[in-house]
């Protein structure tokens, strides 16, 4: 099992529409995300985790994903919102 984390920085003043709007892009992903926001650490932080069987499942749910019209759809509306922002794999050792 493979957890891929995205990690965003969200411009000042635009965590809680980002958040919104991740929600509606995600809406039909096959693997329902979880969708965190910071408590500590970073300022404006939006974390993105999904989990799949394996790091080959993952590829293909994110070029599903890209390729999706939700995603294409979010990135006109969204176009300045993520200052920086990284993706992590982890193997799931135990749950």
């Amino acid at each position: 099992m493979v957890l891929v984390r995205m990690v965003f920085r969200v411009r000042q003043g635009h965590i809680r529409q980002m958040v919104e709007a991740m929600k509606q892009t995600t809406a039909a992903v096959p693997n329902q995300p979880r969708i965190l926001t910071d408590l500590s650490g970073p300022f404006n932080t939006m974390v993105m985790e999904i989990r799949y069987d394996s790091l080959a499942a993952a590829e293909q749910g994110r070029n599903a994903f890209f390729q999706s019209q939700e995603f294409k759809d979010s990135q006109a509306s969204t176009p300045d919102w993520i200052e920086a922002g990284a993706t992590e794999f982890y193997t799931i050792e135990q749950e």
